[in-house]
């Protein structure tokens, strides 16, 4: 009699489907938008901007120039934003916000919008700790009155 249970069970274990543990958990999945490299509707569009040291417009009355205080590497590097009017004199009164991060692992070293420093020469200055190998990006949010005036990326590589 005990024989042809313990073969019931066996009969019966065979039968269910076989899933790992966890497979129902959504733990460490990303959202299909994210996981798919879509931004979520309503998110904020980042224009591409050209490298270090060159003059990006925002708008029609004002540019801004970037760099970094040295190559970026592992550890601590300075982004260093100057913001000019049309007609070449230093700007000081924008609102300048960064964030930097790994695209491809967007939200795990996100730093999140953090205001830049302005310095006594009028440059906007935020350290920015690079903690990994890989691709990087630096977000800049410009605002003037309260209202974002642009936005740009810049993705680079360490």
């Amino acid at each position: 009699m005990k024989r042809w249970f313990f073969y019931l069970l066996i009969l019966v274990a065979i039968s269910l489907p076989c899933l790992p543990p966890n497979a129902g958990s959504q733990q460490g999945h990303k959202p299909k938008a994210v996981a798919e490299g879509s931004a979520p509707s309503g998110a904020e569009q980042f224009s591409a901007i050209p490298g270090p040291g060159k003059k990006v417009p925002i708008g029609n009355d004002y540019y801004f120039v970037y760099g970094f205080d040295k190559k970026p590497k592992l550890g601590t590097v300075i982004l260093k934003v100057e913001v000019y009017t049309k007609a070449g004199t230093k700007e000081t009164s924008m609102e300048v916000k960064a964030d930097s991060g790994m695209p491809s692992m967007r939200g795990a070293h996100d730093t999140g919008d953090r205001p830049l420093k302005l310095s006594k020469n009028g440059a906007y200055l935020l350290p920015i700790d690079v903690v990994m190998p890989g691709d990087w990006e630096i977000r800049l949010t410009f605002s003037r009155d309260g209202k974002v005036v642009f936005r740009g990326s810049y993705q680079f590589d360490v």
